[in-house]
Order: C-alpha cells, then sequence, then structure tokens
C-alpha cells in the first residue's frame, strides 16, 4: 500500500500503470527464467545436482530431495517397526546429505552414496535396539533353487500379488536378505549398485535376491493355502 502511494505521488495515473506493467513483465521475466532452470535441472544427473548443491545450488537439492524422498523413505518403512522411526532416520539421512556435501565426489553414484549413508543410519538404530549383526547375517533356508533368474527379481512378484501380501511377507524375511530386495525392487538398484551400498560382492548379494524372491514367493503361498483351509 505505501508503495502504491508514493508512486502516485511521483508519477501520473498513465505512468503508474506503465510502472505497474513493467514490473509485471519483470516478474513474467524472471518466472520464465526460473521454469527453464527448473527445466534444466529435471535433465540433468544426480551427480550434477549434488555437485550444483555443493556449490550452493538450492534448486539442485530440492530436485534431488523429490526424486528420492519416496523410495528413500520406503527404505526405512520397510525395515522398521515404527513409521516414526523410519521418518526419524529418512530426516536424519537428509541431514548426513547436507553435512557431507562438501565431500562428495562425483566418481560415486549418488543414489549408492545415498543409500550407504541410510543403511549406516539403519545399521546404528539396529545397534541401539541391541540387534547390530542382523544386516550382515543370513539365515539358511532350505528352499531348492529356482530355475529362472533374479536379475530382475520384481518380475517374479507381479503374479497378482496383493500389496498386503507382499508387506506382510517382506517383514518375515530375514534382514539382509530383506535390505537387499527392497533396494532391489524399492529402489531400482542393479546388483552391482547394491553390491556397492552393502560393501559386498554381486554374487553374495545375487544370492540373497535369490533366496529372498524364494522364500517371499513361499510365504505368500503358504498364507493363502492357510486362507482356503
Amino acid at each position: 500500500m505505501l508503495e502504491s502511494l508514493k508512486l502516485t505521488s511521483h508519477y501520473g495515473a498513465g505512468d503508474v500503470f506503465q510502472k505497474r506493467t513493467g514490473v509485471s513483465r519483470s516478474n513474467e521475466t524472471l518466472d520464465s527464467n526460473q521454469q527453464r532452470q527448473a527445466s534444466h535441472s529435471d535433465q540433468l544427473s544426480d551427480e550434477a545436482l549434488m555437485l550444483g548443491y555443493a556449490k550452493g545450488n538450492m534448486r539442485a537439492f530440492e530436485q534431488l530431495y523429490q526424486r528420492h524422498k519416496n523410495p528413500l523413505l520406503r527404505y526405512f518403512l520397510r525395515q522398521v517397526d515404527s513409521r516414526a522411526t523410519a521418518e526419524e532416520l529418512f530426516q536424519e539421512t537428509w541431514q548426513s546429505v547436507i553435512k557431507s556435501s562438501d565431500n562428495y565426489q562425483a566418481s560415486a553414484k549418488f543414489t549408492t552414496w545415498l543409500y550407504h549413508m541410510a543403511r549406516n543410519k539403519l545399521i546404528d538404530h539396529y545397534r541401539k535396539q541391541g540387534r547390530g549383526e542382523e544386516l550382515s547375517l543370513d539365515e539358511q533356508v532350505e528352499i531348492q533353487p529356482a530355475a529362472h533368474s533374479v536379475d530382475e527379481p520384481e518380475q517374479q512378484l507381479n503374479d497378482a500379488q496383493s500389496k498386503q501380501q507382499y508387506l506382510w511377507a517382506l517383514g518375515q524375511l530375514p534382514p539382509a536378505q530383506r535390505e537387499v530386495l527392497v533396494l532391489k525392487i524399492e529402489s531400482a538398484m542393479t546388483v552391482q549398485e547394491i553390491a556397492e551400498t552393502i560393501q559386498d560382492n554381486a554374487e553374495a548379494v545375487k544370492s540373497r535376491l535369490r533366496y529372498a524372491v524364494q522364500k517371499l514367493k513361499q510365504l505368500i503361498s503358504e498364507a493363502k493355502l492357510e486362507v482356503e483351509l
């Protein structure tokens, strides 16, 4: 209101209209520039965005957050007992991203770097509960090896199984198997990326995925049988 009064006292009515039109056009130009910048950010890789954020580009961080917030939250939701705990670990992970941004190297894939930090948060949480070894131990299960590949286990789980059945069965898996399956299905990681994230070899990851998929399908099948009985 004060700015409007000042303009009216210094300019004629026509001048005020032109002045306001100029501001409007300036805002339109700014909005257009912002849209172009946002479109450019959408096309940048995670690694480029992270390097941009390390140099002070907040828009780059916002873009990274929007890309990865949902799968990262699901990573925690699938492996802890409460949503409150998952959200706390989720927030702590992003805080670590912020604190460690200056040390980020483009040679490291952003998702691998992000989930490695997330995994450390999860391990710390388990340790506080006296379960520190869970992600490093595989439960031995007696299941006949499947004939098909485990390179794309999510394709083997799309047999019209409900989300509820999937989540229940996922919760019954040994933590080490559940973790790699969550990274594969929820975060769309390759076997090699999972291996780098959990700092293990690719063959070990493939083995865990194979047993996890087989155990998951077995649990769902048994649950269906119980319902039918």
